[in-house]
Order: structure tokens, then sequence, then C-alpha cells
């Protein structure tokens, strides 16, 4: 009975935690380059029953013991490409990353609304400067960078931009990534330059987990309540 109270606990745990995912992705419907994210339970392991009678235990099947969340991952799928003429914007289809250089090191993001800092830097709405493969990104006026991440300024090559494949990242705050294991380069890409790339989240399918999620929560919970209220009544008939 009292493993009947956990096991329900831990299924309600788990949807809160999906919620929480999908409340996040839902909040950032509109934010440039962000990639849906998802939810990874497992179950614990699970327990052999069997029935005793006179001819010995009969095994009957077995009971699980409850779940846990495992991790988090991005859905890298490519999103909505808008146009918006600034040479600064940087929109990516394919599996890539750009890589830019944080206080914590090198770190790697899919959106790419650039800015020039004073000091003439390719730069993050935060600050960060965008890495290339001949280091941080400087240019002086017009530029322009190719389908292959090369920049060009007068008409001749200047820096290419450092590229990453996006596989086996993970979320290092609320838009950048890290490779725990290590970088690819890139390799399946195209650089397109005056445009961005939205959200990948789709609302409509996101409110529907989020209906699955909170219907799934209200049966776990009624679950855990029978088994005290079961439990409860257990103690009150042993007591008499």
């Amino acid at each position: 009975m009292i493993r009947g109270i956990y096991t329900a606990a831990s299924g309600m745990v788990v949807e809160i935690d999906r919620q929480n995912v999908i409340a996040n992705n839902l909040a950032n419907t509109d934010t440039i380059g962000f990639k849906n994210d998802n939810v990874v339970a497992t179950s614990f392991g699970q327990m052999l029953m069997k029935a005793y009678n006179r001819q010995g235990a009969t095994p009957i099947g077995t009971m699980g013991l409850g779940v846990k969340t495992v991790m988090e991952f991005p859905d890298f799928s490519d999103g909505i490409i808008t146009n918006t003429n600034n040479q600064c914007d940087l929109a990516i289809t394919g599996n890539a990353l750009f890589a830019v250089l944080t206080p914590n090191g090198e770190r790697y993001q899919r959106a790419g609304n650039f800015e020039v800092d004073r000091d003439g830097y390719l730069v993050t709405k935060n600050g960060h400067r965008v890495l290339g493969e001949q280091g941080e990104i400087r240019v002086e006026g017009p530029f322009q960078v190719g389908a292959d991440g090369t920049i060009y300024q007068d008409g001749e090559e200047i820096n290419r931009l450092m590229l990453v494949d996006s596989r086996n990242m993970i979320k290092d705050g609320e838009y950048l990534y890290n490779a725990p294991h290590g970088v690819r380069p890139a390799t399946n890409f195209e650089i397109i330059q005056g445009a961005l790339e939205r959200s990948n989240v789709n609302a409509i399918q996101q409110m529907i987990e989020m209906i699955a999620v909170s219907r799934s929560y209200e049966s776990s919970q009624k679950a855990l309540i029978a088994h005290d209220e079961t439990l409860g009544k257990a103690v009150n008939e042993l007591a008499k």
C-alpha cells in the first residue's frame, strides 16, 4: 500500500516536469532560434509478483515501481525562415549551430539575430562575440555571408563562421547549448543572410500535450488518494 503511494507520487513528479517543459516551450513560441524541448522518462525496476498456494509459488506478472525523469532533449528541426534584410541577421537550415564566446567559455546557439558592437565585433544580443574559424569575427562596414558561412568584405574573404554539428548537444541556460563530449564541424547546413529562423514550437501540439499531461497527473493523484484512504481505513480497522 505504501509502495502504491510512492508509485503514484513518482508519476505526478514526472508530469510536473513535463508540464514545466511544455510551459517553457509555449513561452518561447516567438523566440528567435528557440528549439522545442522534450522530456524523457524511464521506469524504475519491476517486481515479479507471485501467487502462493499448496503447489508453491506461481508467477502472475510484474508490477511497476514508478517512473522518473531522465533528461530533457531539444528538437533541432528547422523553424520558419523570415526575411529581415538586415545584414547582421543570419539564419541556419540544417544540423548546425553558431559558436559564441561567453564568460563560461565556448557555447553554441541557433539564434542568428546578431549585431556589430562599437569595436566592430559581431556579437549576440547578450554581447557574446561570434566565433569564426580564425577567431572572433570583426567587420568594418558592410559584409556578406555565403551559404557555407564564409564572410566577405570588399570581395575578399575575411573569416568563416565556426559552425558545429547540433547533435548530442545539451542545454546550458535558456538558449545556449554545450557539448560535454566534444564538438564536430557541421556538414549539412546553409546560411541565409538577411533572415532569421523562428522558433520551431508548434503551439497547438503543445496545448494538446499540456491537456494530456494534466489528465495523466489527475489520474496519478486519484490513485494516490485512493491508496491513502485505503491505508487510513486499514490502520483504523486494525486499531479496533
